[in-house]
């Protein structure tokens, strides 16, 4: 139910060219474990994995990689605008290798890895495939001529990440970290980079989502200095900072970008939204407030 209101309100956020589901042809998805949909699966050197149940057991009634019980986001998003839900990037490599199709989907590629990040150290020992690795398997097929540019011009770019990298930031002790307006500012630029190397490709539609409340989420408990029965403020106060940043660098893509349009998905509020008042999206139990509280 929340997945399907965040969807919602992301769209009533989109300006007219984004609003008609004709209009879309194709979806492209780069991120983590908020939008992997297979990739980490059918990478066997990754150690990040939901290849088990109860993965999956709510809608494909088994497990397909994805790190939900049903569809991701990206899938709802698929499926709003009446797009087949895009399959993972490795998957679509492995059938062609095999033989069993000969082209690329024409309506889109998962390329989202979970526990990947912005910056290339985040989850590195855990073989996960960092955005920017995300960007060149896009890049490979446009420069190859395996991706229609028609397509790759009208089509859907979606970006989430940054979660891990936040949470990663904050495994050592507060007095060995960077500081986190500089740490804040990598992570920015690490984004930037890829939306403006999408756009060089031909991407004129990106849609780039902000962090959730990632000091709320239980396993913050376990790091250095956080406590265990109210939000971690700091690792929120970060996730602010980037937000902000964010929001006001997607806002100035059309001015920066020629003919592009950009979209900011404000999860941070929407997800909030949905904690202080479940019963208003048809959920009847109230979160943990030791989650949840500021």
């Amino acid at each position: 139910m929340e997945r399907n209101v965040l969807v919602v309100s992301l769209f009533l956020l989109l300006p007219t060219p984004f609003a008609f589901a004709g209009q879309i042809p194709a979806i492209f998805t780069f991120g983590n474990s908020l939008f992997d949909a297979g990739n980490n699966h059918f990478n066997k050197n990754c150690s990040i994995q939901a290849d088990f149940p109860p993965y999956g057991r709510n809608f494909f009634h088994h497990p397909t990689g994805r790190f939900t019980n049903g569809r991701t986001i990206a899938d709802f998003i698929s499926e709003l605008v009446g797009l087949p839900i895009q399959e993972p990037y490795l998957e679509v490599e492995l059938k062609i290798e095999m033989g069993s199709i000969k082209d690329y989907p024409k309506t889109g590629i998962n390329f989202a890895s979970a526990g990947s990040g912005l910056l290339q150290e985040t989850s590195r020992d855990w073989g996960v495939t960092p955005i920017q690795t995300q960007f060149k398997q896009l890049e490979n097929l446009v420069k190859q001529k395996k991706l229609d540019q028609s397509i790759i011009k009208n089509a859907f770019f979606l970006f989430e990440s940054g979660s891990n990298d936040v949470f990663q930031y904050f495994i050592p002790a507060a007095d060995e970290r960077e500081p986190p307006q500089s740490f804040v500012a990598r992570m920015l630029k690490e984004i930037l980079t890829v939306i403006n190397g999408v756009y060089a490709l031909g991407a004129r539609r990106i849609v780039a989502l902000g962090l959730g409340p990632v000091g709320c989420i239980p396993a913050r408990s376990l790091l250095p200095d956080a406590p265990v029965d109210k939000c971690y403020k700091e690792m929120n106060d970060v996730v602010t900072a980037f937000n902000q940043g964010l929001e006001h660098k997607v806002m100035e893509i059309p001015k920066k970008l020629p003919g592009a349009v950009g979209v900011f998905g404000d999860a941070f509020n929407m997800v909030q939204q949905f904690i202080s008042s479940p019963r208003h999206y048809g959920n009847s139990l109230a979160p943990t407030m030791a989650y949840y509280r500021y």
